[in-house]
C-alpha cells in the first residue's frame, strides 16, 4: 500500500527523488544503445551522437539493420520529410517481415 507521509513537502521530496532514478536510468539505457549501435555501425563506417537524432531521418537505422541481417535495403536519397518518413516506413516493414 501507499507509505504514510508527514506533509506535503515529504511527498514532494519522495516522488522527486523518483523521477531523478527514471531520468538517470533512462539516460544510461540511451549511452549503453547508443554504444551498441556505433559498434556495429563502424563495419560500415558511421557513427551516431544522439540516439534520437540520428535514427530520425532513417538512414542510420536502415544502416544497423543491413549490418545486422546481411541484406541490402532499399532507400530514399531525399532529406525531406517524405523521404524520412519513408525510410523509416522501409526499416519497419523489414522488422515485421522479419517477425521482429
Amino acid at each position: 500500500m501507499w507509505p504514510a507521509y508527514r506533509n506535503e513537502s515529504h511527498l514532494n521530496a519522495h516522488l522527486y527523488s523518483l523521477m531523478c532514478c527514471a531520468d538517470e536510468r533512462d539516460r544510461v539505457q540511451k549511452k549503453t544503445f547508443t554504444k551498441w549501435i556505433n559498434k556495429h555501425l563502424i563495419k560500415v563506417r558511421k557513427h551516431i551522437t544522439d540516439l534520437y537524432e540520428d535514427l530520425r531521418d532513417g538512414h542510420n537505422l536502415i544502416s544497423l539493420l543491413e549490418v545486422l541481417s546481411g541484406v541490402t535495403l532499399p532507400r530514399e536519397k531525399g532529406r525531406m520529410r517524405f523521404h524520412r518518413l519513408q525510410n523509416v516506413q522501409i526499416a519497419l516493414d523489414f522488422l515485421k517481415q522479419r517477425q521482429v
